[in-house]
């Protein structure tokens, strides 16, 4: 197996570490070759924002070249997938075919060992759950190099210890993922502007369960103005009042051009200032009353993949991403989390609803509200994290 030292960070960019990189070519050699016995984690792309996939003096597995899709159900839409395929693969491959991911995060460039590992969830948690529950069965490489088949069913709580589980029970080779089929890949999409987290809260609980995604960008420096975005995959009834000319159409997915961020960040006494004037101009372009509008995958569930390195909007020193979940019986938290939140700048802070959870240990989602922000990685920031966690951890 091929090796070389690199230096590792999550995709936030903040304390990075080196180690030494393994570099399978196929799942064969993943499942076969030697491997340390210890001090080893998995990676994938590397798009978990803090240090989950580094190991600072030790080993770490890349599996980004285990790519391949092995068949898919047709039937069914079972597809069978090593472990460094991504979200986008499966989205480019089978959408055309009529199946789309059963859960996506904000970007595609997420591979299925990465989903698999973190469990990670969007913005229909609500109605979907997240990725774990549309696995089927995957198999795993463990410290002990047995290689075994779990599922649900059959090594169940290993199964489950694996989902979520961040990599600590083994190294995972490849996966059977249910995915959903779709009557198009447009999506119909309400966007509306919102003055205040009341008026927020009790749009969310209104209309969430009439949508299969939802999701609100909420304005911390702006008294918590929102814009909120709800929506579900066109129906071919649908397509002509959205503007898509064909059914055929309504399957392509438009080419997406990068937009290169300059490599040199905002200095650190620029980033208030220019995070005001981004939510101005986001605030803005959002339409004054609720409008209904047809919008691409890409656009809609990945928006930030068209720009290349916004990473390093933050500077040097990186960011830090702040998630919690707040109890529906706990609101009061989640306005005080607001108001503390509000004292520091944010690009990007997202407010969700979880539905229920599922049977993994260390899976992160909850019944509830679910708040995500991004924060520089300064003294001021991290040193606020304390008191916002004691908010999450005093709500329940």
């Amino acid at each position: 197996m091929r090796s070389t030292e690199r230096h590792f960070t999550g995709w936030g960019r903040y304390r990075g570490a080196a180690g030494t990189a393994l570099l399978p070519a196929t799942t064969r050699e993943l499942a076969t070759a030697d491997l340390p016995s210890c001090d080893l984690i998995a990676r994938g792309l590397g798009r978990s924002y803090g240090d989950a996939a580094q190991r600072s003096g030790g080993s770490v597995l890349v599996t980004t070249e285990c790519n391949q899709v092995r068949w898919i159900d047709r039937e069914s839409g079972v597809v069978r997938a090593d472990a460094g395929v991504t979200i986008g693969q499966l989205i480019s491959k089978y959408t055309p075919k009529g199946w789309f991911v059963p859960v996506t995060p904000g970007t595609s460039q997420v591979t299925v060992g990465g989903a698999i590992a973190a469990d990670i969830h969007g913005k229909n948690h609500h109605v979907a759950g997240s990725f774990g529950q549309h696995v089927r069965s995957l198999r795993m490489r463990l410290a002990s190099d047995e290689i075994l088949s779990l599922s649900p069913t059959s090594n169940g709580e290993l199964f489950w210890a694996t989902v979520g589980g961040m990599g600590l029970t083994g190294v995972i080779i490849d996966a059977d993922i249910q995915l959903l089929a779709v009557p198009s890949a447009i999506v119909a999409v309400e966007t509306q502007r919102l003055r205040t987290l009341d008026d927020l809260l009790d749009e969310m609980r209104r209309s969430d369960e009439e949508h299969d995604f939802s999701v609100a960008w909420v304005d911390l420096l702006g008294d918590a103005r929102s814009v909120l975005t709800q929506g579900s995959f066109a129906r071919p009834e649908q397509l002509a009042a959205l503007g898509v000319v064909t059914a055929a159409g309504a399957y392509r997915q438009p080419s997406t051009t990068s937009i290169g961020l300059p490599r040199v960040p905002l200095p650190r006494v620029a980033i208030t200032p220019a995070v005001k004037a981004f939510n101005e101009v986001w605030w803005r372009k959002a339409p004054a009353q609720l409008t209904v509008t047809a919008e691409s995958i890409t656009a809609f569930f990945h928006p930030l993949d068209a720009i290349t390195d916004w990473n390093r909007v933050y500077g040097n020193t990186g960011f830090v991403q702040w998630q919690c979940v707040i109890p529906d019986l706990a609101t009061p938290s989640l306005y005080e989390l607001v108001d503390r939140l509000g004292r520091l700048p944010s690009f990007f802070t997202v407010l969700k609803r979880f539905g229920p959870g599922n049977q993994s240990p260390l899976s992160f989602p909850a019944p509830g509200w679910t708040v995500a922000v991004d924060l520089p990685a300064t003294a001021k920031a991290l040193n606020g994290l304390g008191a916002l966690d004691r908010i999450v951890a005093d709500a329940g």
